[in-house]
């Protein structure tokens, strides 16, 4: 099988009529030595023909865009007709073939899109070409955290880990609320994702009674410099007894614990007194009642004084003055 350089040198010398133009002085191809694209942006990598001021209205009749390691044309433009692959284009959205720029766009750019990339061009007086590296970046994310157990305070122990993700290859560093370093910042662990980009994550182990209030982490890109940052603050809950990691009491838990004390104390008081309350007036009911009994007499009392009253009256009538009866 042909490869594919060659059956584009021979589509070009077909379309010349047999006839192959050398490069030579009149055409020149000017282009930047290396470009930086940002990930998932369009990037733009220059071509530019200048043709020598002998020549008059100068044609382009061949543009080829190639990328080393890659068979396959990038952009193949021959006798009008366009090629282009997928998600490239002329950087000139209504090129002709009078257009000295034949700039190639790159729609959306990759991390596999770094490479050397050659540009070739005939024209109707010569043909040139030239080369231009593309390099890709990728801006670090904002860190974002991950703490284990994820209801992590200043008296558990636990982990805090770090992460973020961009390329090429950077560094995480921890740093306190102060901005000092950490002298002994864990190692950052690599993964190296399927898009390309670089998930970076590094995590501190910490231990009660050491672990800060606050944590810093910041990401730094391959050369150097600061991307991003973001901080962590740990929540304060007391330690068993009612003190704070700080040694000083905890009002919110003194309080909370005065009010429980309370709660328990005043509670069984109140059934108490409820129950002594309710005796007393038992009692007292009690004895107003037996007191209305002893006041208020009976119908068979009254009618046993009354015949007791008769009879006396009767003896009293029938017995001599002066005996007794």
């Amino acid at each position: 099988m042909a490869s594919t350089g060659f059956l584009l040198f021979m589509s070009t010398v077909i379309f010349f009529g047999f006839k192959i133009v050398k490069c030579n002085s009149f055409v020149q191809v000017h282009s930047k030595t290396q470009i930086i694209g940002q990930y998932d942006q369009q990037t733009r990598l220059d071509c530019i023909v200048h043709p020598s001021e002998s020549v008059k209205e100068p044609e382009i009749k061949v543009v080829i865009w190639t990328k080393e390691g890659e068979e396959e044309p990038l952009l193949f433009y021959n006798r009008g007709k366009l090629t282009p692959s997928s998600g490239y284009s002329f950087a000139e959205p209504s090129w002709n073939k009078k257009n000295m720029n034949v700039s190639l766009l790159i729609h959306k750019t990759a991390v596999k899109d770094e490479g050397v990339y050659k540009c070739l061009v005939y024209t109707d007086s010569g043909y040139n070409f030239n080369h231009t590296s593309l390099r890709v970046t990728a801006k670090y994310t904002v860190p974002s955290f991950l703490p284990h157990p994820t209801t992590i305070d200043l008296n558990t122990d636990g982990t805090l880990t770090c992460k973020s993700t961009g390329y090429p290859k950077g560094q995480l560093c921890w740093f306190d609320k102060d901005g000092n370093k950490w002298t002994k910042s864990p190692e950052t662990e690599v993964l190296l994702t399927e898009s390309g980009l670089y998930s970076l994550s590094s995590t501190l182990t910490l231990q009660r009674g050491s672990i800060f209030s606050q944590y810093v982490c910041k990401v730094f890109n391959a050369a150097g410099d600061k991307e991003a940052e973001d901080s962590f603050t740990v929540p304060d809950k007391p330690v068993i007894g009612g003190l704070g990691q700080e040694g000083g009491p905890s009002t919110s838990t003194s309080t909370s614990t005065s009010n429980n004390l309370a709660t328990k104390i005043v509670a069984p008081l109140v059934v108490i007194g409820s129950l002594i309350v309710g005796l007393l007036l038992a009692l007292l009911y009690r004895r107003r009642y037996q007191s209305n009994h002893r006041a208020i007499p009976t119908r068979e009392q009254e009618v046993e004084e009354g015949d007791s009253r008769e009879m006396q009256e009767f003896f009293r009538e029938k017995t001599p003055s002066g005996e007794t009866v």
